[in-house]
């Protein structure tokens, strides 16, 4: 990721389950520019590592994508921090999704 005034931060995936067509579990946390994970570089209790599920579901033609999340191997101060920064996460993430929906717009509209 690169923000507006450069700076760049890493993350690194390692996926545990891939299940066409609608599900996706792996573990994710930030790293370094070689892919080794780190701390969040803004939050020194954030967990290491975040276990996340990703479905997607059909019905009447519509497809939902849900992501769930919750730290592992996290001490308690890192899974308060987590939870601490669910809406958040749910702003970030809901800006991300809202790319992906502007581009498959464009990208379906070729």
């Amino acid at each position: 990721m690169r923000s507006p005034d450069g700076y760049a931060m890493w993350g690194n995936f390692v996926y545990r389950e891939i299940v066409a067509p609608g599900r996706v579990v792996f573990v994710n946390s930030f790293a370094d520019e070689a892919g080794n994970p780190i701390r969040h570089p803004m939050s020194p209790t954030w967990p290491l590592e975040v276990l996340s599920t990703l479905t997607l579901s059909e019905q009447d033609g519509r497809t939902t994508l849900t992501l769930t999340g919750s730290p592992i191997h996290a001490t308690e101060a890192e899974r308060k921090t987590f939870e601490d920064g669910r809406g958040s996460m749910q702003q970030g993430f809901s800006g991300t999704w809202g790319q992906l929906a502007a581009y498959l717009a464009k990208e379906g509209s070729r």
